[in-house]
């Protein structure tokens, strides 16, 4: 893990106080829509995320982290 995703992960640590969130957290998190995350995830891009036995997804914030600062915004 990079100094900057460290730094990120304790942010985001700090916030939820856990190191997963739900779809609905992901959501409110990054501005994406449910159904927008939904698509990133079955076309395969987007954050690594982990499926529960019953069908729940989680994004760990490690994960998170990580796609934090490998994607390029432009305005």
């Amino acid at each position: 893990m990079t100094s900057d995703e460290r730094v990120l992960f304790e942010t985001l640590y700090s916030k939820y106080k856990k190191i997963a969130i739900s779809k609905k957290e992901m959501s409110l998190e990054t501005g994406q829509s449910i159904s927008t995350l939904d698509r990133l995830r079955k076309s395969g891009v987007g954050c690594a995320y982990i499926k529960k036995g019953n069908g729940d997804i989680f994004y760990p914030l490690t994960e998170l982290a990580k796609y934090y600062t490998q994607v390029v915004q432009t305005y």
